[in-house]
């Protein structure tokens, strides 16, 4: 994710000399080392990870490859590449690389891919070697108190905006009268300078009506430069704007900074930068009161409790007096980022957060303001919120239901791009399912099964924990068949379920019994399967059965059976075995001619070989202990078949 105009890209002048080796003597290697050190200092992520991965396939030494290999875990991690990171973090914790802070960021990439569990597991390991790190103690709490959310996400729908969105970071809306604006590093972004430290073109800001959000506009005027414009605010009016403007005009600022601009002659005039943004720190991220009497925004100036703080300041229209910053408290902000205030009429505060309890990366939140004083963030949960960065909210005020409520950008799993802008719009009611899967035999849940979900707009598999439990929610008007599968077990029924005329928010609750596949030496009966005198045609019942037959083997494909007849002893013992040796194969065939492959199926006859009771030859018995013996069965085999 682009943190542009997020955060201060404060370029160090720092100079890294190079390192001599154990002689004292400074290698070709060393100096490619340093000079990408030079470029991660600077903030330049992107680049750095480049050159620390040239470094790294020339390194021989253990200790140092496993130093380059935490440089380019770090420039990734530090770019909101969480894909790569996660990567280079994998190989990173399974070295002996000395400095267990891995373990804690190694845990913070599992929560953006919101294995919480896992995530958990490294941060207790963290504590093992640096008792008592309160970051790491918070962090283990919001892994349960994420999962948990996760489990009953709110009555809201989050849709991609595809058609705004690109491959490239397209982030922080503004809505204002049925138009939106946001910032874009998209190809079309003024000049052709990249910014290191994402790797793609600075960006600028971006219009498109609602409307017609295919046609995408860069604002017309004065307002964007070669370099990073982007997190704006506007007037209901459209004709004040105040925005972000990281590293001036030329390139050569050392922060960031709130410019305004107005729109005249139908563009935007060259940005103005407020009077109380300094190059000490940096200032971003404006966002208006209603009444325009205070603006809210992000910085790392002195004195706040963490990396950014969100602060308030009181402005005098008339005089275009400026007062002074005044830190929301700690309610709101924390030793880590809170950034991206915007104001609702509802008279909450949105803001995104790391510090707070979260799913991952940046969440959003709400405080409420009272004569400023501000209350304990609440944060927004899922869907709103994921493991990935969520950030930048804006709001319609439509009174249509049926229309979105907000916008705001995330880099979650499944977008277009690297930051995309998603809308949210509220649920009607919500359909739960809450099931478990049940090992038939021991009446134990089946833990690690997969539920299978298929319907029109859905289609997914699920996996079951320890407790064999999982939870669902349905999309609404929609039909959705449910069914079980485990290794080396038979699948299960089959159960369905209609969220169809939902007229309030409804829980299913679903048991699903699956039975393990049996050793090879057990025996089912298929009941019901009778034979003309001296014949061996399936009869219409007896196919009714076979039928069933079918689909177990369509239900489980991998299955290979062998499917057995057998006699009672009242005939020549030759003439039974050849007698049910066709009967198997008529059921075989049978079963064949309804689409299963024939080289899953095994047909024997057994004659009179494999009685079940004593009604052997020259035994009296009754008609009724013979038909016990006159039976078709079948056997699994083996379970590894493979169709081509």
């Amino acid at each position: 994710m682009r943190y542009i105009a997020i955060c201060l890209f404060l370029l160090y002048n720092s100079i890294v000399l190079a390192q001599g080796n154990t002689q004292g003597q400074v290698t070709a290697i060393d100096l490619e080392f340093d000079r990408a050190k030079v470029f991660f200092l600077n903030k330049k992520y992107n680049t750095a990870a480049i050159m620390f991965k040239k470094v790294y396939d020339k390194v021989k030494d253990e200790e140092k490859k496993a130093e380059v290999l935490f440089m380019i875990a770090e420039s990734y991690r530090l770019s909101n590449n969480f894909k790569k990171a996660f990567d280079w973090y994998e190989q990173l914790v399974n070295t002996k690389y000395p400095d267990p802070k891995i373990l804690y960021s190694y845990g913070l990439l599992l929560k953006n891919f919101e294995r919480y569990d896992d995530a958990a597991r490294m941060f207790n390991d963290y504590l093992f070697e640096v008792p008592g790190d309160k970051n790491a103690e918070r962090e283990i709490k919001a892994c349960r108190i994420a999962a948990a959310w996760k489990l009953t996400p709110l009555k809201f729908t989050v849709a991609n905006v595809k058609q705004i969105n690109t491959t490239f970071s397209d982030y922080s809306p503004c809505f204002v009268s049925n138009k939106l604006f946001w910032s874009s590093s998209r190809s079309e972004s003024t000049g052709g300078i990249i910014f290191e430290w994402t790797g793609q073109k600075c960006s600028d800001l971006f219009e498109s009506e609602l409307t017609s959000l295919a046609k995408v506009n860069k604002l017309p005027g004065l307002v964007n430069t070669n370099y990073n414009e982007g997190v704006i605010w506007m007037d209901s009016v459209k004709s004040t704007m105040y925005y972000t403007q990281c590293n001036g005009a030329d390139g050569r600022g050392m922060n960031c900074k709130i410019y305004v601009s107005y729109y005249q002659n139908n563009q935007w005039t060259e940005g103005k930068v407020l009077p109380f943004c300094t190059d000490s720190f940096t200032v971003g991220h404006p966002s208006f009161s209603d009444d325009g009497k205070r603006l809210f925004f992000a910085s790392d100036m002195p004195g706040g409790y963490g990396e950014k703080d969100i602060y308030v300041i009181s402005y005098n229209s008339l005089t275009e007096k400026w007062g002074t910053p005044i830190n929301l408290g700690p309610n709101v902000n924390t030793n880590e980022d809170e950034m991206f205030p915007a104001l609702n009429r509802d008279g909450k505060i949105y803001f995104a957060s790391k510090g707070h309890y979260g799913f991952g990366g940046l969440d959003l939140f709400y405080t409420k303001d009272s004569a400023n004083s501000f209350s304990k963030a609440i944060n927004l949960q899922s869907p709103i919120n994921s493991g990935a960065d969520d950030f930048g909210i804006t709001f319609t005020y439509d009174a249509d239901i049926q229309k979105p409520i907000a916008y705001y950008s995330s880099n979650r799993e499944g977008g277009i791009g690297d930051d995309d802008i998603y809308s949210i719009s509220i649920k009607p009611f919500t359909y739960l399912v809450k099931g478990i899967i049940i090992d038939n035999e021991s009446k134990t849940p089946a833990a690690n099964a997969t539920m299978n979900v298929t319907g029109t707009a859905i289609n997914q598999q699920i996996k079951t924990g320890t407790n064999g439990e999982f939870t669902l929610e349905l999309p609404l008007n929609e039909e959705v068949q449910f069914f079980a599968t485990k290794e080396k077990y038979f699948r299960s029924n089959s159960i369905i379920v209609s969220s169809k005329n939902t007229v309030a928010d409804t829980t299913a609750n679903l048991t699903l019994l699956i039975e393990p596949i049996p050793d090879e030496g057990v025996e089912f009966t298929l009941k019901g399967i009778y034979y003309d005198l001296d014949k061996a045609d399936i009869r219409p019942e007896a196919a009714k059965i076979l039928d069933s037959l079918v689909v177990i083997l369509n239900q489980n494909p991998t299955l290979v059976i062998e499917l057995a007849s057998h006699t009672d002893s009242r005939a020549d013992e030759n003439y039974n075995v050849k007698l049910s040796q066709r009967r198997a194969q008529s059921c075989v065939d049978y079963l064949i001619k309804n689409g299963i492959d024939k080289k899953r199926l095994v047909a024997v006859g057994y004659g009179e070989s494999k009685l079940v009771n004593d009604c052997a030859d020259g035994v009296d018995c009754t008609d009724e202990q013979h038909q016990e013996n006159r039976r078709t069965t079948f056997r699994v085999i083996a379970d590894n078949f493979k169709s081509r």
